[in-house]
């Protein structure tokens, strides 16, 4: 009996931590394998990846949450913030900043794209880690940008002359709007 209760809990616990919205709906585990923690972005639900992301940044990068903005999120999405920081203060607190531009599906907030700024060797870090690929861009040829394909999403590292940035957008969606009519004709 204590067996059943077992993994009846797991099971529920499980299901009650998948997302809901997704471009691969009903489908809903992104990540194949939880040690990696690479997933699609855009397009899923914000909480899912939110988590997914501070996870990465806890346990890979030892960076916390310092700052955390939802008063831009509107009934219809807007923005959302998070601030993470250098766990350690050796590494002289180092942030990243993730600026996510949200959107509401099925009354369930989803991510359109990402934005984030910091620290350039962090921002290396996180490109590098994140989504498994090589650090030999580092400087190629002083200011090339360079891009990758996860999934659907394009994620861009800009050297930006010194202040460089990721972008996370998605090449098969253009709009919100366009997504909605895809997922409910998926949903049936």
């Amino acid at each position: 009996m204590k067996k059943l209760l077992l993994l009846t809990y797991l099971l529920l616990s499980i299901s009650a931590q998948s997302q809901e919205v997704s471009p691969y709906y009903p489908a809903k585990h992104v990540v194949d394998n939880p040690a990696t923690f690479t997933s699609q972005i855009t397009y899923f639900d914000m909480n899912y990846i939110t988590n997914n992301i501070s996870e990465f940044l806890t346990y890979r990068m030892s960076m916390v949450v310092t700052k955390s903005d939802d008063s831009k999120l509107l009934y219809d999405g807007g923005s959302y913030t998070i601030t993470y920081t250098d766990r350690l203060a050796q590494s002289g607190y180092k942030t990243l900043v993730f600026n996510y531009s949200i959107g509401k599906v099925d009354d369930i907030y989803t991510i359109k794209s990402l934005e984030i700024t910091g620290s350039e060797r962090r921002l290396i870090s996180f490109f590098v880690n994140f989504w498994q690929t090589s650090i030999n861009f580092t400087a190629p040829a002083g200011n090339s940008d360079v891009s990758l394909l996860t999934g659907q999403d394009v994620a861009k590292f800009y050297f930006n002359k010194g202040q460089p940035y990721i972008t996370v957008t998605n090449n098969t969606f253009k709009s919100i709007e366009e997504f909605k009519a895809y997922f409910q004709k998926r949903k049936g």
